[in-house]
C-alpha cells in the first residue's frame, strides 16, 4: 500500500501485519487473538517463530514479558515483538505496569488500535479515552509513542524500536476493515510446543 493510498484514512491490519512480518521477519512474534492471527497467516503464511495466542485475550504481552526475560541473554535473538489489540491490551492493562517494573529491554509492543471488538460486532472499546503511550511512560517503559498511520512511519518506528533498548510501547490507529481468510483453532499447547522448539533452535 502506497503513502498516498493512507492520505484518506487509517492504514487496515492486514497492511500494518505485512510490514510487521518484513521488519521481525527472523524474531520472535507474539500474535494476539484470532482475526488478527488469521490475517497474518493470510498475508504472511505460517511462520516457526509466529507464537499464535489463541483465545487469550489480555495475555499477550505478559507471555510477551516472559519470553523477552528469556531471551534477554540471548545473541541469536535481537528484539520479540507482541501484536496486540486495544480491546485486548485493556482486558491486561495491568501488564503495563509490570513490563514497566521488569524492564524487559529486548521486548517491543505494537498496539492494533481500531477502536472496536472487531470479533464481537464491533462494539466500540475505551481506548480513544485512553493515552497508552503516556500510560506505559508513567510505568516507566524505556520508549512510548503513537506511530502515525502510514507504511513507512510504521516501518521506520519498528525498525527502530527493533534496534534500541526497551521495552517499547507503539500505538498504530488502524481501520476495521478485514480481509477473507480461513478458519485457524489449532490446540495451544501444540502451537506452543512448535515455537519453543523454534525459539531452542
Amino acid at each position: 500500500m502506497s503513502e498516498a493510498a493512507t492520505a484518506a484514512g487509517p492504514m487496515q491490519r492486514p497492511d500494518a501485519l505485512r510490514i510487521v512480518d518484513e521488519v521481525f521477519a527472523d524474531d520472535p512474534v507474539v500474535l494476539t487473538l484470532g482475526g488478527t492471527i488469521r490475517e497474518m497467516l493470510a498475508v504472511a503464511g505460517r511462520k516457526p517463530n509466529h507464537l499464535y495466542v489463541l483465545d487469550a485475550m489480555g495475555l499477550p504481552p505478559v507471555i510477551g514479558l516472559g519470553l523477552a526475560l528469556g531471551i534477554e541473554r540471548d545473541p541469536r535473538h535481537e528484539a520479540l515483538l507482541v501484536v496486540e489489540g486495544d480491546g485486548s491490551l485493556l482486558m491486561g492493562f495491568s501488564a503495563l505496569g509490570t513490563i514497566g517494573a521488569l524492564k524487559p529491554r529486548k521486548l517491543v509492543l505494537l498496539i492494533l488500535d481500531n477502536g472496536v471488538y472487531l470479533a464481537t460486532g464491533g462494539q466500540p472499546t475505551a481506548a480513544s479515552a485512553v493515552d497508552f503511550a503516556a500510560v506505559a511512560r508513567a510505568c516507566g517503559w524505556a520508549a512510548a509513542r503513537d506511530v502515525a498511520s502510514t507504511p513507512g512511519a510504521l516501518r521506520a518506528a519498528l525498525a527502530a524500536a527493533r534496534a534500541a533498548d526497551g521495552p517499547t510501547l507503539l500505538r498504530l490507529r488502524v481501520g476495521t476493515a478485514t480481509i477473507p481468510t480461513d478458519f485457524f483453532l489449532e490446540d495451544p499447547v501444540l502451537l506452543a510446543a512448535d515455537f519453543a522448539r523454534w525459539l531452542r533452535g
